[in-house]
């Protein structure tokens, strides 16, 4: 495994150059500078070559927001030490600056393999700045990442440069953790207590984080994958498409984790937003802990009050674990990666049809007065099955199941977690009439 860090100043196209690598969008691509803040990662194959690819951040030699740069060129200096292979990207069309100029210096002194991509050449005859040749780099291609104008002929220069390094311990596998929430409920300070590494920009300034990005641990001699997102909004304050695409991320790094975390801030009171984010992480069956974070800032008593207050705002979710931790602390964060495994090691789970009739006929029907329906029915039941096991979803047939109300099936749902001892698990119920297939 080769790892190939895409490095230039803000807006010259290195995302796009990412994700016409990959075949995909896994970068947020917009005209707006500074777009990339975190450093991320993604393989890929070329002529049976393994590569790992990483998009970094844009630099700048005179910012015009020092604190925050710096903390992108941290993230760009750990990606540059990472390197076999730099993609040095430039702006043709703007042709070369100062940024340029620092940007090379910086990389000759680190003696890496470099390849000086001009990108944003639309056409095969655009003739590149004459000072490119100054930046001090025998190797140059012109490109377009946008159109994929010449990426073949890139890809080849970079087998041509791959290095054999015998086992690949880059990328491992393992137990997928999606770490999500509000703006600045401290996710990428979680991550990097984690990890013991500045891996996420962290900065008390909200949507800090603009990309998911994935870091790998071992805990106890267990793999994980910790995916930090940027934090999710109310669809009133998505002010930038950018913003959009940011969310649609977070939500797809959701989609593709084993556990999602749910950070909470405990100095600020549950709010809508926090419901919401929390029924996503619900609505696709995900096993889902709920971690209050920044414990350090209060006192036992404000904690028992807060999560009092929780209880009674968060009665969908009163079912799933809560953790109380201080990331800036490192307190108790270790939890998170132990109720994870925890929660995945029950999935995924068979449950036998004569169990579940017997639940249903012996324990669910007897023990509920019945209303009518709003058809004005008595509701009748048939059987109790179950359709998946990860996540686990069961079907209940029933005469009428249109006008099975919320309520009723709320008691059915808490009955089978009660009697199936599934506290902490998701699952979901759907009501099917008789002859339904």
């Amino acid at each position: 495994m080769n790892v190939v860090s895409i490095i230039g100043k803000p807006n010259v196209g290195k995302s796009t150059l990412f994700n016409s690598l990959l075949g995909k969008r896994k970068a947020v691509v917009h005209s707006t500078p500074n777009l990339t803040r975190d450093r991320h990662y993604e393989r890929i194959s070329i002529d049976n070559k393994n590569f790992v690819i990483i998009d970094t951040g844009g630099i700048e030699e005179n910012p015009k927001n020092v604190t925050f740069s710096d903390l992108v060129e941290q993230q760009v200096d750990i990606a540059i030490n990472q390197s076999d292979i730099i993609l040095f990207v430039i702006d043709n069309r703007n042709g070369v600056n100062a940024d340029d100029y620092y940007i090379a210096e910086k990389l000759r002194k680190r003696k890496k393999d470099v390849i000086l991509v001009v990108n944003k050449c639309d056409e095969y005859d655009n003739l590149p700045d004459p000072d490119i040749f100054k930046l001090g780099f025998d190797t140059f291609i012109q490109i377009s990442a946008e159109h994929k104008l010449n990426l073949s002929t890139l890809k080849e220069m970079m087998v041509e440069r791959y290095k054999d390094k015998g086992k690949d311990e880059f990328f491992k596998e393992g137990l997928k953790i999606s770490i999500v929430g509000k703006p600045n409920t401290g996710k990428s300070t979680i991550v990097n207590s984690l990890l013991n590494e500045n891996r996420m920009i962290v900065s008390p300034i909200p949507g800090t984080t603009r990309d998911s990005v994935d870091s790998y641990l071992e805990y106890e001699n267990k793999p994980f994958i910790l995916i930090d997102t940027a934090g999710i909004r109310r669809a009133s304050k998505i002010k930038e498409p950018t913003e959009y695409y940011t969310i649609l991320r977070s939500k797809l790094a959701m989609e593709r984790s084993d556990v999602v975390v749910v950070v909470m801030d405990i100095m600020e009171k549950v709010t809508h937003q926090d419901k919401k984010i929390l029924g996503e992480s619900l609505s696709l069956l995900k096993p889902t802990i709920i971690v209050f974070n920044k414990t350090d800032l209060v006192t036992e008593i404000e904690k028992t009050k807060f999560y009092k207050e929780v209880l009674d705002n968060l009665e969908f979710g009163d079912f799933l674990p809560k953790l109380f931790i201080s990331a800036k602390e490192k307190k108790h964060i270790y939890k998170i990666l132990e109720k994870s495994y925890e929660l995945k090691s029950k999935l995924p789970v068979k449950f036998k049809n004569s169990l579940l009739n017997t639940i249903l006929f012996e324990r669910i029907i007897p023990n509920f007065k019945h209303p009518l329906l709003k058809s004005g029915k008595r509701p009748r039941f048939y059987s109790l099955t179950q359709k998946s096991q990860d996540p686990i979803i069961f079907i209940l047939r029933v005469n009428d199941p249109e006008n099975i109300d919320r309520n009723y099936r709320r008691y059915i749902i808490n009955k089978i977690r009660e009697v199936l001892n599934l506290s902490e698990i998701p699952f979901d119920v759907e009501l099917r009439s008789k002859n339904d297939s």
